[in-house]
């Protein structure tokens, strides 16, 4: 399992700006809230077949949440014995049992065009198995998986770090 960063309750410690940033997924209209209709276009991706009432215990049985709703509910959290990132490499890679099992690229490559990325191209999918280390591979092990998801933003002089700012560039 990977080492997962704990809050003070002894749960998931939950970033705000990456919560941000996962909240901007959903909220696909930028409303400023998400709804039942914007997981299960964004969840449904992944898993087609979940059940509404799972849906609406995400949104905390409520019509909406705003982010800062949504940050109050999970910061304090007591969960304990789950890896996010082991679990969305599960969701990905679909068959994964363990950490042995693998992701194969031309699946993820499918799943962020389903994501609404229309225009991922080969070099994009060589980039992100050169983040990954698997260059030479079709598939990515659950540690090369978790490589792409902490990239550390020193790589940015290698035009590696996708989303870095041009001031966040010129300090790497």
């Amino acid at each position: 399992m990977s080492t997962v960063r704990r809050n003070a309750s002894g749960g998931i410690y939950i970033d705000k700006e990456e919560l941000k940033q996962a909240f901007a997924f959903f909220d696909t209209e930028r409303k400023g809230y998400i709804n039942l209709q914007n997981l299960r276009d964004t969840i449904g991706i992944f898993d087609p077949k979940l059940a509404s009432s799972d849906l609406r215990f995400l949104l905390n049985n409520k019509q909406s949440l705003t982010e800062d709703e949504l940050y109050k509910l999970l910061a304090n959290n007591t969960i304990r014995g789950f890896d996010p990132v082991q679990e969305a490499f599960k969701v990905f890679a679909k068959e994964a049992q363990n950490e042995k099992s693998l992701l194969d690229i031309q699946k993820l490559k499918a799943i962020l065009i389903e994501m609404g990325l229309p225009d991922v191209t080969e070099d994009d999918i060589n980039i992100l198995k050169e983040v990954a280390g698997c260059e030479k591979d079709q598939e990515i092990t659950f540690e090369q998986f978790k490589n792409m998801l902490n990239l550390d933003p020193s790589l940015a002089d290698k035009d590696l770090y996708l989303d870095a700012t041009p001031s966040e560039k010129k300090k790497a």
